[in-house]
């Protein structure tokens, strides 16, 4: 591997890892209330979930937008496009509330940490933000998307494990189940065409805004 690729694992890695200082572990994105309900009760209802997750929300609009998003980071007009679509596919008051909270912690990372200048306003949200840093950074967008399908898996699946609750082990069958259809997932995804993509999502966005008043919560609405 050559120093130039080891530096770009090193910031996948950094901006993947869960102690990048953005506070994603706060949120479950409609995980809490889909255990609330009974949808998620155990580890093959777990995986069907996440696996749902994973193609109709990663592959079909989040993963596309993000390879847009990155692509077009040093064209405002194009960029701006995407960044609007993304934003208006926060179908909840949660979900923009997060995505854009999210961004805004980002954004200081960047500012204090990598001594750069903010680029995306936070009302956005945080997959502009994020696609910005990296087009800037010259990241793979394989690998990017990649990156970024693990950490939102990731994500989801801990807050199942903490709430269901799962044990830690059955945890890791999961996401190691999932881990083996990233691959040809991302692949999928950077082949879909500009009308291919689909935000539409109404249990996911449900499951959002029943959470907002859910009785009794862990994660934050």
């Amino acid at each position: 591997m050559s120093i130039h690729s080891a530096a770009q694992l090193l910031q996948l890695l950094t901006l993947s890892s869960t102690a990048l200082p953005v506070g994603a572990y706060c949120y479950s994105q409609g995980v809490e209330t889909a255990i609330d309900i009974g949808l998620i009760h155990d580890e093959t209802s777990a995986i069907a979930y996440f696996e749902e997750v994973l193609e109709m929300l990663l592959v079909r609009f989040e993963l596309p937008v993000l390879k847009r998003l990155m692509q077009h980071h040093d064209d405002s007009e194009q960029f701006l496009v995407w960044a609007n679509l993304y934003k208006a596919s926060r179908e909840s008051k949660e979900l923009l509330a997060e995505s854009q909270q999210l961004a805004f912690s980002l954004n200081a990372w960047i500012k204090d940490v990598l001594k750069k200048t903010v680029e995306v306003k936070k009302q956005f949200g945080f997959v502009p933000v994020y696609a910005q840093l990296c087009g800037r950074l010259e990241l793979n967008d394989m690998d990017l998307l990649t990156a970024y399908t693990f950490t939102v898996l990731e994500n989801q699946v801990l807050a199942a494990v903490k709430t269901v609750p799962l044990g830690q082990m059955a945890g890791q069958r999961i996401l190691w189940h999932l881990h083996g259809l990233v691959p040809q997932a991302v692949e999928k995804a950077l082949k879909l065409s500009d009308e291919q993509l689909s935000s539409a999502l109404p249990r996911y966005a449900m499951l959002s805004m029943k959470h907002e008043t859910q009785y009794s919560r862990l994660f934050r609405s």
